[in-house]
Protein backbone atom coordinates (compact mmCIF):
# COMPACT_ATOMS: atom_id res chain seq x y z
CA UNK A 1 0.00 0.00 0.00
CA UNK A 2 2.90 2.37 0.71
CA UNK A 3 4.22 1.93 -2.83
CA UNK A 4 0.81 2.83 -4.24
CA UNK A 5 0.65 6.06 -2.21
CA UNK A 6 4.05 7.04 -3.58
CA UNK A 7 2.83 6.29 -7.11
CA UNK A 8 -0.37 8.30 -6.47
CA UNK A 9 1.60 11.35 -5.29
CA UNK A 10 4.09 11.09 -8.16
CA UNK A 11 1.27 10.83 -10.72
CA UNK A 12 -0.38 13.95 -9.28
CA UNK A 13 2.80 16.02 -9.39
CA UNK A 14 3.90 14.82 -12.82
CA UNK A 15 0.55 15.93 -14.27
CA UNK A 16 0.79 19.22 -12.35
CA UNK A 17 4.35 19.77 -13.55
CA UNK A 18 3.52 19.09 -17.19
CA UNK A 19 0.78 21.71 -17.18
CA UNK A 20 2.64 24.36 -15.17
CA UNK A 21 6.04 23.78 -16.78
CA UNK A 22 4.65 23.68 -20.30
CA UNK A 23 2.64 26.82 -19.69
CA UNK A 24 5.59 28.76 -18.25
CA UNK A 25 7.89 27.64 -21.05
CA UNK A 26 5.25 28.50 -23.64
CA UNK A 27 4.91 31.95 -22.08
CA UNK A 28 8.64 32.50 -22.50
CA UNK A 29 8.35 31.38 -26.12
CA UNK A 30 5.45 33.76 -26.70
CA UNK A 31 7.51 36.61 -25.25
CA UNK A 32 10.41 35.80 -27.58
CA UNK A 33 8.20 35.93 -30.67
CA UNK A 34 6.43 39.09 -29.47
CA UNK A 35 3.02 37.54 -28.77
CA UNK A 36 1.00 38.44 -25.67
CA UNK A 37 2.64 36.21 -23.05
CA UNK A 38 -0.11 36.21 -20.43
CA UNK A 39 -2.89 35.49 -22.90
CA UNK A 40 -0.82 32.68 -24.42
CA UNK A 41 -0.15 31.22 -20.98
CA UNK A 42 -3.85 31.29 -20.12
CA UNK A 43 -4.70 29.43 -23.35
CA UNK A 44 -1.83 26.95 -22.98
CA UNK A 45 -2.89 25.98 -19.46
CA UNK A 46 -6.23 24.79 -20.80
CA UNK A 47 -4.71 23.09 -23.86
CA UNK A 48 -2.04 21.23 -21.87
CA UNK A 49 -4.48 19.78 -19.36
CA UNK A 50 -5.13 16.62 -21.40
CA UNK A 51 -1.40 16.18 -22.07
CA UNK A 52 -0.67 16.42 -18.37
CA UNK A 53 -3.15 13.62 -17.80
CA UNK A 54 -1.75 11.40 -20.57
CA UNK A 55 1.87 12.12 -19.70
CA UNK A 56 1.39 11.33 -16.02
CA UNK A 57 -0.23 8.00 -16.82
CA UNK A 58 2.55 7.06 -19.23
CA UNK A 59 0.08 6.61 -22.07
CA UNK A 60 -3.50 5.49 -22.06
CA UNK A 61 -3.31 1.93 -23.36
CA UNK A 62 -2.00 0.47 -20.11
CA UNK A 63 -4.83 2.15 -18.23
CA UNK A 64 -7.42 0.58 -20.48
CA UNK A 65 -5.71 -2.80 -20.17
CA UNK A 66 -6.00 -2.61 -16.40
CA UNK A 67 -9.67 -1.63 -16.63
CA UNK A 68 -10.24 -4.64 -18.90
CA UNK A 69 -9.34 -6.91 -15.96
CA UNK A 70 -12.69 -6.09 -14.35
CA UNK A 71 -14.31 -8.57 -16.73
CA UNK A 72 -12.16 -11.34 -15.26
CA UNK A 73 -13.15 -10.52 -11.67
CA UNK A 74 -9.88 -8.94 -10.59
CA UNK A 75 -11.00 -5.63 -9.06
CA UNK A 76 -7.86 -4.58 -7.18
CA UNK A 77 -5.77 -3.48 -10.22
CA UNK A 78 -8.81 -1.75 -11.67
CA UNK A 79 -9.44 0.28 -8.53
CA UNK A 80 -5.78 1.24 -8.30
CA UNK A 81 -5.70 2.30 -11.95
CA UNK A 82 -8.86 4.37 -11.56
CA UNK A 83 -7.30 6.11 -8.55
CA UNK A 84 -4.17 6.86 -10.60
CA UNK A 85 -6.33 8.29 -13.40
CA UNK A 86 -8.06 10.42 -10.77
CA UNK A 87 -4.69 11.58 -9.41
CA UNK A 88 -3.51 12.52 -12.90
CA UNK A 89 -6.73 14.42 -13.61
CA UNK A 90 -6.55 16.19 -10.26
CA UNK A 91 -2.92 17.19 -10.82
CA UNK A 92 -3.61 18.51 -14.32
CA UNK A 93 -6.68 20.38 -13.11
CA UNK A 94 -4.80 21.92 -10.16
CA UNK A 95 -2.06 23.02 -12.54
CA UNK A 96 -4.61 24.67 -14.82
CA UNK A 97 -6.38 26.36 -11.92
CA UNK A 98 -3.03 27.59 -10.54
CA UNK A 99 -2.08 29.21 -13.84
CA UNK A 100 -5.55 30.70 -14.33
CA UNK A 101 -5.38 32.18 -10.82
CA UNK A 102 -2.00 33.80 -11.51
CA UNK A 103 -2.63 34.92 -15.07
CA UNK A 104 -5.64 37.05 -16.04
CA UNK A 105 -7.69 35.91 -19.03
CA UNK A 106 -7.56 39.26 -20.80
CA UNK A 107 -4.73 41.60 -19.82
Amino acid sequence: MGQFIIQFIMTFFVAYGIVVGGTLTGGIGAFLINKPSLLTMHELATQLKIWGLVGALGGTFDSFYQIEKIFFGNFSPVAKQLLLIFAAFLGAHCGTVSIHALVPERP
